[in-house]
């Protein structure tokens, strides 16, 4: 019977969790292309009420940042891996926002978010304009400017 489960969700593609939870996918997290912007085409002009408050960031080598808020905690688990990557011919200022959860779903408690983005510009910017960490929702906002390449992995832990 429980051979029986496992083959039928790996079927199915379900994840499901010792608790009998099942795992979040790729598609409870709604992501935009990285996509270049110009001044009047950024999330900040377009939403000019928005708060962004800003990720913990460290910064590794060059182009190589970590950003971050929360921390795990006893019991929480992974809930969204996404990884994108793009290239441009010349340097373009790029902007990404990703929410969780996708749609009208209801999401878990978030614990911890991490973002490792790797690119070509000196800099680059990670905020929550939405929700966060103690909450069921999240909006993430990356910016960078001037890059050639940008490439990133966001992990969602919640509980």
């Amino acid at each position: 019977m429980i051979c029986d489960l496992v083959i039928c969700c790996l079927v199915l593609g379900l994840a499901i969790s010792a608790s009998g939870q099942p795992h979040a996918r790729a598609s409870d997290l709604y992501y935009t292309d990285i996509t270049p912007v110009t001044d009047d085409t950024r999330y900040t002009t377009l939403n000019p009420d928005i708060q962004l408050t800003e990720m913990n960031k460290v910064k590794h080598s060059k182009g190589n940042i970590v950003f971050t808020s929360g921390e795990r905690t006893s019991g929480d688990r992974l809930i969204v891996n996404h990884y994108d990557d793009e290239s441009f011919a010349s340097a373009k200022d790029i902007e990404v926002l990703m929410s969780y959860p996708a749609g009208s779903t209801t999401g878990v408690t978030l614990t911890c978010i991490e973002v490792y983005v790797d690119q070509s510009a000196d800099d680059a910017g990670g905020y929550l304009s939405k929700g966060g960490i103690g909450q069921t929702n999240v909006e993430i906002l990356l910016t960078s400017n001037l890059t050639r390449s940008f490439v990133y992995e966001t992990f969602i832990y919640g509980y």
